[in-house]
């Protein structure tokens, strides 16, 4: 239903659009163009008129009427239909090509027309449209004049426009002289078909726009309270209730003897029905709080006050951290609300935004002051004095009926303290990559404030750069601080950029408005490239496994802290592919790998904390190595029997046969694990064993050669 203020804006808006398209229709049947109209002579235009020997001389036989007299207009001088819009037609297709329906006329190359009043129908459309968008842009203009909100003024405009259009496009075709002008559509019939489409139009464009703020919260899922449903998890047949299944099927109920044959899930506490007790918790309130007994409190509800000793009348200062809390002798989840409400379910906040089952449960706040909010017309609800009521719930679904109150006084005095900056978006300290020359700061602040920043340690008043921050003390975040955003520039490397910042608070107030007389300082540190001095390994890695360990490493330096930074690798290259190394965030890197044979490329990448990274690539080969050793020649040289391997190694030599340990074996000299020496002698047979340096070696009773040193 419309009141009466929508009624009457309806109610003009139709009377302007029958105006609008009455006052068109009036233009449309005026003269655009002032030409003196042809006398009209016995049988002139009208073929009805016309003698059988003039008929024939219309079809183009002839340009000579009776007697030689010529009484047909000229095309040139039949006024053009719908000013602009019928030249134009006529200069594309010629004159007197906007003639009404049964116009005769005699055209330039001396052919005689019949005009079928096609172009004075086309021509007619032409020039509503163009009135049309004017009446659109009119309207537009007027209803701003007026006030008159967007959606109304866009459908008024939009429906007089195609109203107007449609009626004078309908009489184009269907009027006298149009193409289709047997029809007779008379102006006044037109004018009622346009102002049907024009309300159709604005009923189906009128859109009342209104806003509505709804607000959710997303809250962990939790399965209904008791345990009726718990026995459902031991009857699934041959599937075991597993702990997820269990816990899902209500809060009391619990998987007992897990890890067993013999696995249940039951109902914990059946018979529970008492409801979690509460008490204060102490330990959560801050420096100079405490709580006193409230003994002005009805029962059965109970509570505290909560005082804050250096305050002499023991209320709370306006934007500052209250923190408290409750202890419970069960776990359960608690809310708490601003009104008194019947139970627990219909209560708004959860404890602490947590709807978890815990034995302790805090809370803290921040409130403004009454000055503050008189800056924005508000009043300060029961004279500074608050009431939060608390109720718990247990897993059973026990909850308390009657509520634990805590209350409390905000300070109704003048502010007289500055704005404290509480925290920034970035750490203090904090480095920044090589060449960046600004960052993007938030700044938060515990009140509303206007902020400023200098590179100079110096008065508000002198600062020369504003940030951008929260007036109003609604505009607060989750954790009941006011955003200051602004961007530091000017930033050096190698070197700490110190910043200094300064607020006042009350951005709403004129007068009595406290500033920080001290200065926030914040600092940026500024850095070098980080650079890859060397990775490992290169070459080829051979052990005696199929797979093989291989170990990455990584040395880094400049940068922040020296190299200090973390490393990944990726043998893809591709962002998501890299792993973190398993020995990092030094200057020296290392990450093991246990590869089979084959040929590897891994990209190594490595970033400290200001940012800055650097990236190398190393290549290299793998090769298992399951033999052992071959002596590949023995021969004497200088008393020395002298044996040649086919790799390092190492060898060893026993008298008697191969069946003896190779730590038990008497060692040969090698100067470099390839040329082994020992002692000439022809009359013992020497049983070697050679071993690599990956451990192959002969089986236990096999030798890698036997020789005996002979005389020739």
């Amino acid at each position: 239903m419309l009141n009466k203020r929508g009624a009457l804006a309806v109610s003009q808006i139709l009377v302007l659009v029958i105006g609008i398209i009455a006052f068109g229709f009036l233009i449309g049947e005026m003269k655009i163009i002032s030409a003196p109209e042809p006398e009209e002579k016995p049988n002139e235009q009208d073929p009805a008129k016309l003698t059988p020997e003039q008929t024939t001389t219309i079809t183009g036989v002839s340009k000579d009427i009776v007697g030689g007299i010529r009484d047909i207009p000229s095309a040139s001088s039949i006024p053009t239909s719908h000013g602009y819009a019928g030249k134009g037609y006529e200069w594309i297709f010629g004159k007197g090509s906007t003639a009404p329906a049964g116009k005769v006329y005699e055209t330039a190359a001396g052919e005689i027309i019949t005009s079928s009043g096609a172009g004075y129908s086309v021509s007619g459309i032409i020039q509503g449209a163009m009135h049309a968008i004017a009446i659109y842009y009119g309207v537009k203009m007027v209803a701003g004049l007026f006030g008159m909100d967007d959606a109304t003024s866009n459908a008024a405009a939009t429906a007089m426009s195609m109203g107007y259009f449609a009626g004078s496009s309908a009489y184009s075709l269907f009027g006298t002289g149009g193409i289709f002008g047997t029809v007779g559509l008379s102006p006044l019939a037109a004018t009622g078909i346009g102002l049907v489409v024009a309300v159709i139009v604005f009923i189906a464009t009128y859109k009342k726009v209104s806003t509505k703020t709804i607000e959710f919260k997303c809250e962990p899922w939790d399965a209904r309270t008791g345990g009726d449903d718990c026995e459902k998890c031991n009857n699934q047949g041959i599937l075991p209730c597993s702990e997820y299944q269990c816990r899902s099927l209500g809060q009391s109920c619990q998987l007992l003897n897990p890890g067993t044959e013999d696995v249940k899930c039951a109902w914990i506490n059946k018979n529970d029905v008492d409801p979690p007790v509460i008490k204060p918790w102490n330990e959560i309130l801050l420096d100079d709080y405490k709580y006193t007994p409230d003994n002005t409190i009805s029962p059965p509800d109970k509570g505290v006050i909560i005082e804050y000793s250096k305050s002499s009348d023991k209320c709370v200062p306006a934007f500052t951290r209250l923190a408290f809390g409750v202890v419970l002798d069960e776990p359960a989840k608690c809310k708490i609300d601003y009104v008194r409400k019947n139970t627990f379910d219909e209560m708004e906040f959860f404890f602490g935004e947590s709807s978890l089952f815990k034995y302790n449960h805090s809370q803290v706040m921040s409130l403004p002051g009454a000055e503050n909010l008189e800056l924005e017309n508000l009043t300060m609800q029961n004279d500074g004095e608050y009431e939060l009521y608390t109720r718990c719930q247990d897993a059973n679904g026990n909850y308390n009926t009657a509520n634990f109150v805590f209350k409390y006084c905000v300070d109704k005095g003048p502010d007289t303290t500055p704005p404290l900056i509480v925290t920034t978006s970035l750490l203090n300290n904090m480095p920044v990559a090589y060449n960046t020359t600004e960052v993007n700061l938030e700044v938060y602040v515990n009140e509303p404030a206007e902020c400023k920043w200098s590179h100079l340690d110096q008065d508000y008043d002198n600062m020369e750069e504003t940030m951008s921050c929260s007036s109003s003390v609604f505009e607060m975040n989750a954790q009941m601080l006011y955003t200051c955003e602004t961007t530091l520039t000017g930033l050096k490397n190698n070197q700490e950029n110190k910043f200094y910042f300064r607020c006042k608070d009350k951005p709403l107030a004129t007068e009595d408005r406290n500033v920080n007389t001290e200065s926030y300082e914040f600092i940026i540190i500024g850095t070098r490239p980080l650079v890859i001095d060397s990775v490992e390994p290169n070459g080829t890695i051979k052990d005696s496994t199929e797979v093989i360990k291989v170990t990455l490493k990584a040395k880094t330096s400049a940068g922040y802290k020296e190299g200090e930074s973390i490393c990944y690798y990726s043998d893809t290259e591709n962002e998501d592919d890299y792993i973190m190394f398993y020995e990092t965030l030094s200057y020296e890197h290392a990450q093991e790998l246990w590869l089979p044979q084959g040929d590897y490329e891994y990209f190594i990448k490595c970033i400290d904390l200001g940012g800055n990274s650097d990236t190398e690539k190393v290549n290299f080969k793998v090769e298992s190595d399951t033999s052992s050793p071959i002596v590949v020649r023995a021969y004497h040289e200088a008393n020395n029997l002298i044996l040649m391997t086919n790799e390092e190694a190492e060898c060893v030599y026993d008298t008697r046969d191969c069946s003896y340990l190779f730590e038990d074996g008497t060692s040969i000299t090698s100067t470099d694990d390839l040329e082994h020496r020992a002692d000439w002698n022809t009359k013992t047979d020497f049983y070697i064993k050679c071993q690599d340096n990956y451990g192959n070696r002969p089986a236990p009773n096999e030798c890698s050669i036997i020789v005996r040193a002979f005389e020739v």
